[in-house]
């Protein structure tokens, strides 16, 4: 049972698209596509690299699957579909302006190549509803990895750039207070041999000085 079209523009208003897609085509032979219990989840215009066709796509995410759409004439369309059940994986890779966004299902590879914003949105509605597969407790740690490799590719190239990193934070002063109390003894230590070579010195002067006195005549 396919949708009305005042249902997929509420749901097109709801995603912030309805004025973008007004004028597409496709978009309004969607109806006769889309099943009752199906759910926007994004949209975006692209080219799909394995089919090495340089024509765009209207490329759709619902709630159910991966939809894409072309028109080839006046009432007919090419269709391609995966199943959300199907899809494995997804991966994104963005550069400065277009993105490309990879799914793996049922053993084949898609690339859809669309702008740079879409390419994001696209990749966050296909994340969502890829069914989540129990694994024993060996696989726990594969699964893990998979997941954190995932999530850097999803990253913008800013966000993996050393250059951008925070700047370590300096380290702390060495204490010198044991230092600063071993100089002070020495210089107190000095003080006083330096008291008791002025007292030495001073004792050989006066020691010095009585015999001359005694050798003087009367």
């Amino acid at each position: 049972m396919s949708v009305g079209r005042g249902l997929i523009d509420e749901q097109l208003q709801q995603l912030g698209e309805s004025m973008r897609w007004r004028d597409q085509r496709e978009l309004r032979d969607l109806p006769a596509v889309l099943h009752a219990d199906e759910r926007l989840l994004a949209v975006a215009r692209g080219k799909l690299a394995r089919t090495r066709l340089s024509r765009s796509w209207l490329i759709v995410v619902t709630n159910t699957r991966l939809l894409c759409l072309r028109t080839t004439g006046r009432a007919t369309w090419a269709q391609l579909e995966v199943p959300a059940s199907q899809i494995a994986r997804v991966g994104l890779r963005v550069g400065p302006f277009r993105g490309r966004v990879l799914v793996v299902a049922g053993g084949y590879r898609y690339r859809l190549l669309v702008p740079r914003a879409d390419a994001y949105k696209l990749a966050s509605a296909l994340s969502s509803i890829v069914p989540v597969k129990e694994a024993g407790p060996g696989l726990a740690p594969t699964r893990m990895v998979t997941r954190i490799v995932d999530h850097m590719l999803s990253l913008p190239a800013v966000a993996l750039d050393p250059t951008a990193r925070p700047a370590p934070a300096p380290p702390a002063p060495p204490d010198r207070s044991a230092n600063d109390a071993r100089l002070q003894l020495l210089e107190e230590q000095v003080q006083q041999l330096q008291q008791q070579v002025d007292f030495l010195e001073q004792l050989l002067r006066q020691r010095q000085a009585a015999p001359a006195e005694l050798s003087r005549p009367q």
